[in-house]
């Protein structure tokens, strides 16, 4: 990913800093010459050792089914038309649990709490 990244921004950068624990020292020293070569000759050497897919332009892995996926109509579904157009189906909006919220429960309590709320909002209430 640094590699990349510094293929694209380098001019950008001074420098890069890897803070490292002891533990992972040895392992820095012993894979930067790969990704970061000094000569042309140590470049040759490197390239047997690199993985084939070292990601994105960025340097990021790619992983498809982290990906993000936008469909084109969100919330229609597939087999709906463009022929349809507002004539379409769309009782299916809107039946999901949050969108049949009613209302604010605080607000409610806070009127059952001072005995203004109706027995029928009570009964609705309760059946909640």
């Amino acid at each position: 990913t640094v590699r990349r990244f510094l293929e694209i921004h380098g001019e950008t950068l001074e420098k890069v800093v890897f803070a490292v624990s002891e533990l992972e020292e040895a392992t820095y020293q012993k894979l930067l010459p790969l990704y970061f070569p000094r000569s042309l000759e140590e470049e040759i050497q490197s390239l047997p050792y690199l993985p084939a897919d070292i990601g994105n332009a960025e340097g990021e892995p790619v992983v498809p089914e982290r990906q993000i996926r936008i469909i084109e109509k969100p919330g229609v579904p597939d087999d709906a038309s463009d022929e349809e157009g507002l004539e379409a189906d769309l009782s299916f909006i809107g039946s999901h649990a949050f969108a049949r919220m009613e209302g604010d429960i605080d607000k409610q309590r806070r009127l059952i709490l001072q005995g203004q709320l109706s027995e029928a909002a009570l009964q609705k209430q309760h059946q909640r």
